[in-house]
């Protein structure tokens, strides 16, 4: 069957987002949020990206009134009616995901899917406080929808094939996005992989010797030489300080001593040095077109935090200090089977921009290049770098890649 008529919770950001997407799919769409304004400033957001794309020439004026005309907005449920699929992108609180779940299940058919955009909170929790679990799934678009290809596809425990199936169908046929299959877990695949690369550059900052703001140029720049669209610092300041310490904390809560948080991220949020929201986090951030420079306030917090250099580190960056982490978190999910190895690659392109696939570069460079290389950053950063079991097992099979698509391939 295909889904035709859709609801989106929530205006914000994200919700307007994932509703224009809906709507330039054909999509019948109902955008709700609790007040009127949050519903009139999601449908303006709306409007700007369609004016963009009719200056661009991607779409004719009549086709964008079209796909306007057909997202409605309101700050009622009783305008929910019938949806085939409901996307909730409402805040990241699970009282509020609860309590929204519970009101769909009472006012949709039981053949309506019901979708949450969570980044990290327990889909089969929210799917508990309903009749039909079955139908319950995540579906976590990245920011900005509109541009961004990649969906996490992520079934609960109860959640059916049938659901899966047309979700990920929806995704590639409908949307033109790349859904990628992800077994429930915290931070799922991208954010769980993400976070340990960026939480490590903070460690490499403390670690590292000369004036602090040569050395957060320097990890972004090479970083960004390395493959990925901005350095760590740069995306710290766009995503917010205080939800990255959020998300770190979450992760560490859940996964133990590999997301150890540095204390100058904590010391950060408690000074109000946030990023592009408060005008400064590791750059000051002015007019906009403005040059971006360094926090000058960040050596001292670096002192202030006590996270400064307090083991032996190497004289220069090398990316890989960060990029080793993320490969190894992947494969620690590959372990769990979290997610298929090809969908490792295409998950880090897609959500990361990584401009090569994070298992394929591994390969590159040898998977017992990689483990020894952990050990090494072990004896700087303790558990952070403890390499993963399955790493280990393929090292001493003298296997030296995934090869999802055949038989593993022995080194020779």
């Amino acid at each position: 069957m295909k889904l035709e008529r859709a609801a989106v919770i929530g205006a914000g950001a994200m919700g307007a987002g994932i509703a224009q997407v809906l709507s330039q799919a054909g999509m019948e769409v109902v955008l709700k949020d609790v007040k009127e304004e949050y519903v009139e400033r999601g449908l303006k957001s709306i409007n700007k990206m369609y004016e963009s794309r009719v200056k661009k020439g991607a779409l004719t004026k009549e086709q964008a009134d079209e796909r306007l005309a057909a997202i409605k907005g309101t700050v009622s449920y009783d305008d929910i009616k019938d949806p085939d699929i409901v996307i909730e992108a409402a805040l990241e609180q699970i009282d509020i995901k609860l309590e929204i779940f519970k009101t769909l299940d009472e006012i949709c058919p039981a053949s309506t899917l019901l979708a949450t955009n969570t980044s990290a909170l327990s889909v089969s929790e929210i799917a508990s406080v309903t009749r039909h679990p079955g139908r319950v799934l995540g579906m976590h678009f990245f920011n900005p929808a509109q541009f961004m290809k990649l969906v996490e596809v992520i079934p609960g425990v109860m959640t059916s094939d049938k659901t899966i199936d047309q979700a990920m169908t929806l995704c590639r046929e409908s949307l033109g996005k790349i859904p990628v299959r992800v077994k429930e877990c915290p931070g799922f695949l991208v954010n769980r992989v993400l976070f340990p690369y960026m939480n490590e550059a903070l460690w490499a900052l403390c670690d590292g010797t000369g004036p602090v703001e040569k050395r957060v140029e320097e990890i972004d720049a090479k970083v960004v030489e390395f493959g990925l669209p901005m350095g760590p610092f740069t995306l710290f300041d766009m995503t917010g300080i205080d939800i990255c310490s959020h998300v770190v904390d979450f992760l560490y809560e859940e996964y133990g001593p590999r997301f150890e948080p540095s204390p100058l991220l904590q010391l950060m949020v408690k000074e109000g040095q946030l990023g592009q929201k408060t005008g400064a986090g590791f750059y000051v951030h002015g007019d906009k077109g403005a040059e971006k420079t360094v926090n000058p306030k960040l050596a001292g917090l670096i002192e202030k935090s006590g996270s400064g250099k307090k083991a032996e580190s190497k004289a220069d960056f090398d990316a890989f200090r960060v990029i080793l982490p993320m490969f190894n978190e992947a494969v620690y999910a590959l372990q769990e089977d979290v997610v298929a190895p090809e969908d490792v690659d295409t998950a880090m392109q897609y959500g990361c921009g990584l401009k090569r696939g994070l298992l394929t570069i591994a390969a590159d460079k040898g998977l017992d290049w990689c483990l020894s290389e952990l050990s090494s950053y072990q004896k700087i950063g303790g558990e952070r770098f403890r390499p993963s079991w399955l790493l280990k097992k393929l090292v001493r099979a003298r296997v030296h890649d995934f090869a999802p698509e055949k038989e593993p391939v022995a080194a020779r």
